[in-house]
């Protein structure tokens, strides 16, 4: 089955659960964007001052993992990038102005080297990012990922609210 054909049917079938609809969104998006290793749903919280992870998939484990908490004060610049502009592509995230924040307390010790990153909406309000990783290598991203990663989250944010998983 076609991936947005499979996201479409997931995010429109009211018998599936949100958490199974988050993870068909990670896997959807790891097939579709051959430079996602780990793919991740976040969404904003106590008037964007932090982002929770909601969902995070490693595409090469094939593996979930836990809730992770991002403060604004600790990483001020990617907030402000990501509400204002809706897209960061950072193919050396460890040295773009908008993601060296992240280089100490998140690229590194995750094996981090680049990173997609979409703003998710609901009634034109930001409510979550949608995030792609390259792990263990830089990857150079291109129209095409950002054109189908703009799809997804713009797929995603129609038929239901992340912000709801809370």
């Amino acid at each position: 089955m076609d991936s947005f054909i499979r996201l479409t049917t997931t995010l429109t079938n009211p018998t599936l659960s949100v958490d199974k609809k988050l993870k068909v969104i990670c896997e959807v998006t790891s097939d579709v964007i051959p430079g996602a290793d780990r793919v991740s749903l976040w969404t904003f919280k106590d008037n964007y001052s932090k982002m929770v992870s909601t969902v995070n998939y490693d595409r090469v484990t094939n593996k979930y993992g836990g809730e992770t908490e991002l403060s604004r004060d600790d990483f001020g610049a990617y907030f402000d990038a990501i509400i204002n502009n809706e897209v960061v592509k950072a193919d050396n995230a460890r040295e773009h102005p908008q993601t060296a924040c992240f280089k100490a307390l998140y690229f590194k010790p995750n094996n981090i080297y680049s990173m997609l990153d979409f703003i998710l909406h609901h009634d034109f309000k930001p409510i979550g990012v949608i995030c792609c990783e390259s792990v263990g290598r830089p990857y150079e991203w291109t129209e095409e990922d950002e054109q189908s990663l703009r799809r997804i989250a713009r797929s995603s944010s129609l038929y239901f609210r992340l912000d709801q998983t809370s």
